[in-house]
């Protein structure tokens, strides 16, 4: 069964959205073709302060990655001609996609091209994937144990063979059945932000003291300190659908 979260799900907690010209700085990846490029990029959420354990954990997340697999995009509208009009369309990274995130980088990831003109609503659902042994999402950092000591910490989600992870972004009109305009002006930047603390806030010190070291790694996933696994799992699905709204 296939696990689909929204882009801006209590899962990741806050959505950071800017509406901004996009650009091409780091050369990223543009897939499709039209005037109007909307930006995704991914980071952890800042927790205001660089370098902070969450909350009563001793627990310190400063860096990860996903691995996306394609890019589904689903839109409606109304065309030059005032037809309403609704697309479907697929697109494939050239291999497997790695996005390296932290709480610093705000940047696009890869840009999304589509043609100008009057939305609706525009869907894009990315698919994650497990790729050359590594999960479709990992979180690392260190845990700090009460007595001072540190240890490598990380945190993986493999996806099953058929329960692939997947994440949706939605853009609507402020009301539901508003237009909203994309031009090569209007370009939408989106920005998943990890919350990582969200993520854990269930989990107790006493939990992460207790848990088995993998080489020195405080390690979890599925097959490793699993209950602990379990319940980020059941806090990473325990998303809501809130959509965003264009102004």
């Amino acid at each position: 069964m296939k696990t689909t979260h929204r882009f801006y799900a209590l899962a990741f907690a806050a959505l950071g959205m800017a509406f901004s010209s996009c650009t091409d700085e780091n050369n990223p990846d543009v897939l499709g073709s039209g005037e109007v490029k909307i930006g995704m990029g991914v980071k952890l959420k800042s927790s205001g302060n660089a370098g902070a354990r969450l909350a009563n954990t001793g627990l310190n997340i400063n860096t990860g990655f996903l691995q996306v697999k394609k890019i589904e995009l689903e839109t409606e509208g109304v065309d030059e001609a005032g037809r309403e009009f609704e697309k479907e369309m697929e697109f494939k990274f050239p291999e497997i996609k790695k996005i390296n995130f932290d709480e610093l980088n705000s940047n696009a990831d890869f840009f999304i091209a589509i043609p100008a003109g009057n939305y609706e609503e525009i869907e894009v659902e990315i698919d994650l994937i497990d790729n050359k042994n590594q999960p479709s999402i990992q979180l690392e950092g260190t845990f700090t144990y009460t007595d001072g000591r540190s240890v490598p910490f990380r945190f993986e989600v493999f996806g099953d063979d058929d329960d692939d992870i997947d994440f949706e972004v939605e853009l609507e009109g402020e009301d539901d059945d508003d237009l909203f305009f994309l031009d090569n002006v209007n370009n939408p930047l989106a920005l998943l932000q990890i919350d990582a603390q969200r993520w854990f806030s269930t989990i107790s010190t006493s939990a992460l003291e207790s848990a088995e070291l993998t080489s020195g790694v405080l390690l979890i996933n599925r097959n490793t300190n699993r209950t602990i696994y379990r319940t980020v799992e059941d806090r990473i699905k325990a998303s809501s659908d809130i959509e965003l709204k264009m102004r």
